[in-house]
């Protein structure tokens, strides 16, 4: 019997190092990890910035639902640009708008992307995302403004 186990524990232990180095091998994540293209869902609550004239008595501010689709363009340097169509509940739609930002990737594919306007010196949102299949896709939540709640996942798009 103990003939039989012994290669089999063998076998068992060199895939396993193999696994393991073949892990090590792989670069950590960095800039270049998120680059390309990437089609974005945005969905959640947020404080409105504008409100539709149907609506005369919601105050600017009021919490509303949305939904956004938008193309995020990682030049894997640190910097992206984009193009939303986004709906809200209360300000309605809003169709190609350009924005640009800046992102960071860490060593363990986690990161950070910051949404810029112009005219403004500090960002307007800033989302908190982990790299997923081999940084094809990611999945993120805002983090500010601090009252929205909202969940962001893209996907390559070559």
């Amino acid at each position: 019997m103990y003939k039989m186990l012994m290669p089999s524990f063998a076998l068992l232990a060199a895939s396993a190092c193999s696994v393991y180095a073949q892990s090590n091998l792989e670069a950590p994540c960095n800039t270049q990890s998120l680059k390309g293209a990437f089609g974005v869902q945005v969905s959640g609550s947020a404080p409105a910035s504008s409100v539709l004239p149907s609506f005369p008595t919601t105050p600017v501010g009021t919490m509303e639902q949305f939904l956004t689709v938008v193309v995020h363009v990682f030049d894997g340097e640190g910097g992206f640009t984009q193009l939303e169509n986004a709906k809200g509940s209360l300000s309605g739609p809003v169709l190609n708008r350009p924005g640009a930002g800046t992102y960071t990737v860490n060593k363990d594919c986690s990161g950070s992307y910051s949404l810029f306007i112009p005219g403004l010196s500090f960002p307007v949102v800033v989302v908190r995302f982990v790299l997923v299949d081999s940084g094809r896709e990611f999945r993120g939540i805002v983090f500010t403004p601090q009252e929205a709640m909202v969940i962001a996942n893209g996907r390559k798009i070559h």
